[in-house]
């Protein structure tokens, strides 16, 4: 574990490069290990987004928990039930934004299951001194001390040098033909500038698998949890 104490104060900075486009969706139920498909439908219909960098798919998460009801974990095999609110994030630059479009009153078939996209709302990133990533691609390093070294050479590449840093438990996420191994990481204590770069470029591969995902996080509890309400917070 990484941990230096920093009392420095942050000040807010802003800036539109990258956004979150959040597209409505009527969906009653997904499986929880949906990545690989739901990115295979998605480009069936913006096939550019491959070819962008800073471009990546969050997976489709609901609430953790709801009248008894506890959301599975990422390798039970279990489906997860979809509320109205729910909705599809893609990460995209700025000047891809009104490209997406194209998604909007299309039909995605995700493991037999239907998910019709409906209008688009975008959003700006926030420079949170926290930030948060339910899966990082960790390269089938299963050893943590290896993968937070790892993560710390990804973070110097865009010029971030982490004062905190924790890593969750490792899960697997399926592909076609294999599983690629997986860690939450969480950040904290960071410069506006730096949680932007964070959030903007992603850390890993694997983007459009939801690999490498940052959003801000209210708090440091629950790092090793991979489950989050469906809202752009995780709590």
């Amino acid at each position: 574990m990484l941990w230096q104490e920093d009392t420095q104060d942050q000040s807010l900075r802003t800036r539109e490069q990258v956004q979150d486009c959040a597209f409505r969706i009527a969906c009653r139920e997904i499986p929880i290990d949906h990545a690989w498909e739901l990115r295979e439908q998605i480009l069936n219909f913006l096939p550019w987004i491959i070819d962008e960098p800073q471009a990546a798919i969050h997976s489709i998460h609901s609430a953790s928990s709801a009248n008894g009801w506890i959301r599975p974990s990422l390798d039970s095999g279990d489906m997860i039930q979809l509320s109205h609110r729910t909705r599809l994030y893609i990460r995209l630059p700025i000047h891809r934004v009104d490209d997406a479009r194209a998604l909007v009153g299309k039909e995605l078939m995700v493991a037999g299951c239907s998910i019709l996209v409906r209008e688009i709302v975008q959003h700006s990133l926030f420079p949170s001194s926290t930030v948060f990533t339910r899966s990082m691609d960790a390269h089938q390093v299963e050893d943590e001390l290896a993968f937070e070294e790892n993560v710390i050479r990804l973070l110097s590449r865009i010029g971030v040098v982490p004062k905190k840093l924790l890593c969750g438990l490792a899960h697997e996420i399926s592909l076609r033909d294999q599983n690629i191994l997986a860690r939450s990481v969480l950040l904290a204590d960071l410069e506006p500038d730096e949680s932007l770069r964070i959030q903007e470029n992603g850390l890993g591969t694997n983007g459009l698998l939801g690999c490498g995902i940052f959003l801000p996080h209210k708090s440091l509890n629950a790092v090793n949890t991979a489950s989050a309400s469906s809202n752009r917070y995780i709590d």
